[in-house]
C-alpha cells in the first residue's frame, strides 16, 4: 500500500459552476430525496463522486478483482474499493456495509491512509429536479439490514490527495460507528471501468 507523505489539510470540494455548494444535511432530507435523486444522479457535474463513476459499469467483479471485507460481530464490510480517480486530488471510496444487530446503527465517521481529509456523503434533489453531493454527519445502517455506498446514494469522499492513486493501490479505511465502534477495511484502487456498485461475496445479505 502506498503511504503518501503527510501534509497540512485544506479540506474543499471543487465543483462545476452550475452545482451548489456541499452543505450538510440530515438523514431524514437524504430519504425523502432518494427517489428523485437516483433519477437525476448522472446530470450531476461536481467533484464530489464526478469522474470516478465508470463510464459504462459493464466490468463484472472478475475483471475488477477481490475488493475489501472485514467483520467484527454483527458488523461486516464487503465490497470495499476506490475507482482509479480521473482527478488526481480527489478519490471516491464506495463499500456496502451489514448490521446483523437488533438495533440500528450508523457510520459517523472515516479516515484513511491515502489523506486525512475523508467526508461521508449523500445525494439529494434540488427544487429544479437536479441532484447535488453534500458531506453528511452520518449513514444509516438498518437493524437486520445493510447500506451500500454507491455512485449516485452515500458514499466516502478522500479529499486533497498528496499523491495520485492508481490501479493497484490500497487504501487502509476506519470506518467509525454509533457508540465508538470501530471496523478497519482495505479497500484496492482498481481499474474505473469496473462496476460502480459494491460487490458481495455471499448472499446471505440484502
Amino acid at each position: 500500500m502506498r503511504t503518501p507523505p503527510a501534509r497540512p489539510h485544506e479540506h474543499h470540494h471543487e465543483e462545476a459552476a452550475n452545482t451548489m455548494p456541499l452543505q450538510r444535511l440530515g438523514a431524514a432530507a437524504l430519504s425523502r430525496a432518494a427517489a428523485p435523486a437516483a433519477l437525476t444522479a448522472l446530470l450531476l457535474v461536481t467533484a464530489c463522486g464526478t469522474g470516478d463513476a465508470p463510464p459504462d459499469g459493464t466490468a463484472d467483479a472478475a475483471t475488477a478483482g477481490p475488493r475489501g471485507r472485514a467483520a467484527d460481530g454483527d458488523l461486516e464490510i464487503t465490497g470495499a474499493w476506490v475507482p482509479e480517480p480521473a482527478n488526481p486530488e480527489i478519490a471516491v471510496l464506495y463499500l456496502e456495509v451489514h448490521n446483523a444487530a437488533d438495533e440500528d446503527t450508523a457510520i459517523t465517521g472515516v479516515s484513511t491512509g491515502a489523506s486525512p481529509g475523508a467526508d461521508l456523503c449523500g445525494t439529494e434533489a434540488t427544487g429544479s429536479g437536479a441532484s447535488r453531493m453534500r458531506v453528511v454527519d452520518e449513514i444509516p445502517v438498518a437493524a437486520g439490514g445493510s447500506t451500500a455506498l454507491v455512485d449516485g446514494g452515500y458514499h466516502i469522499m478522500v479529499n486533497d490527495l498528496p499523491e495520485p492513486l492508481e490501479a493497484g493501490d490500497e487504501v487502509a479505511v476506519a470506518l467509525t460507528f454509533a457508540g465508538g465502534r470501530g471496523l478497519d477495511v482495505t479497500a484496492p484502487v482498481q481499474p474505473r471501468t469496473a462496476d460502480s456498485g459494491p460487490v458481495t461475496d455471499h448472499g446471505g445479505h440484502h
